[in-house]
């Protein structure tokens, strides 16, 4: 699986967790990070980093995003749901079908050990470049009234209500899987139940630049956690 993600990367695919192709710079993170020579360490070194960056900072032009300000809880049910055919599943889910396949070795331990590493070894990546433009008062607005009583006022989400942390997520990544839940590609298993709570919802935003403006509100907050 080692060589095969490193092709992969090589190749240009978008092995992720969703997002689009497009960006202004294809180099691969050339971040070093000093990790423990775990069998966690290894997967991440050898089926991770490749797209994700070595220290978890996300790379765009491969559609892979920032990682370390999800939790772990989230972390590892977004790995089983990958594993399980709960996410990638669906036939117009190309980003999520190259990552199901990434991911298909892993075990329930290799997935535990491997969302604690992500959040626990890996240094807190910077707030993310803005990309998308918009109002963020009146994203606020919105915010505050549709998606502050799962994902917290702050955006640091609630494992409690499945909710992920959204501060110091890559802006692009915010969009397209908003889009993903309004076009039914995700959220739409019946083994996903936050992932239809989402899928319910998201139509709420789907006017003109409602989206764009939650998304410039969100990326003004501080992240999870701060470098």
């Amino acid at each position: 699986m080692c060589r095969l993600a490193i092709l992969l990367a090589l190749l240009g695919f978008l092995v992720s967790c969703g997002g689009d192709s497009t960006g202004t710079s294809s180099t691969a993170s050339v971040m070093s990070v000093s990790l423990s020579g775990s069998p966690s360490a290894q997967i991440w070194q050898g089926q991770c980093a490749a797209c994700h960056g070595a220290a978890g900072e996300g790379n765009r032009a491969l559609g892979a995003p920032v990682l370390t300000q999800l939790s772990t809880d989230y972390l590892a049910r977004q790995l089983n749901h990958f594993v399980n055919g709960v996410r990638g599943a669906h036939p117009d889910d190309a980003a999520g079908k190259r990552m199901a396949l990434s991911v298909a070795n892993l075990s329930e331990s290799d997935i535990s050990d491997l969302a604690a590493l992500i959040t626990t070894e890996l240094p807190p990546a910077a707030r993310p470049a803005a990309t998308i433009s918009g109002d963020a008062a009146r994203g606020e607005d919105y915010y505050v009234n549709i998606c502050s009583a799962c994902h917290s006022g702050n955006g640091q989400g609630n494992d409690a209500l499945g909710a992920p942390a959204l501060a110091g997520l890559n802006d692009w990544y915010l969009k397209s899987s908003y889009q993903s839940y309004l076009e039914g590609i995700r959220g739409t298993h019946p083994d996903d139940f936050y992932g239809a709570q989402m899928a319910r919802l998201a139509p709420a935003l789907a006017k003109g630049d409602d989206i764009d403006d939650v998304i410039a509100f969100i990326t003004a907050l501080p992240p999870r956690r701060a470098p």
